[in-house]
């Protein structure tokens, strides 16, 4: 729904920091796993062996479930009148969801697995960009070698 309503990616909210997330991660029962752990920190449960972190991010929990609760009732009276027309309230509480889900997103995960720092992940950019510019060289002087010199 969120693609229909906003098929540009920049309307939605911005998910750069998932680069920095561990690649075992990001995978398609993410968002699921996510909602289920709001779901658990708003009924008073903690993450197993990160209980200080449970604390921090269970107010994000409760507004993201309180707010998930709204939308679904504006979805369910948008859908009595017209089920082919979003109207602007209903795309305002969609905008608010993904942006209430994008940090929920980042703080659940960076509690669960270590997050990469933006050090890092700047390290590990200039990485492949020192690996890059050394092949573009290496593949150019080998356009300027005699042929001979290669056998």
């Amino acid at each position: 729904m969120m693609q229909q309503v906003f098929p540009r990616e920049s309307d939605r909210a911005c998910r750069d920091y998932r680069v920095k997330f561990p690649e075992e991660i990001v995978h398609d029962n993410l968002p699921g796993q996510l909602w289920f752990g709001a779901e658990c920190l708003t009924a008073g449960s903690n993450i197993i062996d990160h209980e200080a972190e449970s604390e921090a991010i269970r107010p994000m929990a409760r507004a993201l479930t309180k707010h998930l609760d709204t939308l679904r009732d504006l979805l369910k009276d948008q859908s009595l009148r017209d089920p082919t027309h979003y109207s602007d309230k209903v795309k305002r509480s969609l905008k608010q969801f993904d942006e209430l889900f994008a940090e929920f997103e980042l703080n659940y995960v960076s509690a669960m697995v270590p997050v990469k720092s933006v050090k890092e992940h700047d390290c590990q950019l200039d990485i492949a960009v020192l690996f890059s510019e050394t092949l573009d060289r290496f593949i150019f002087n080998l356009k300027f070698l005699p042929i001979f010199k290669l056998r």
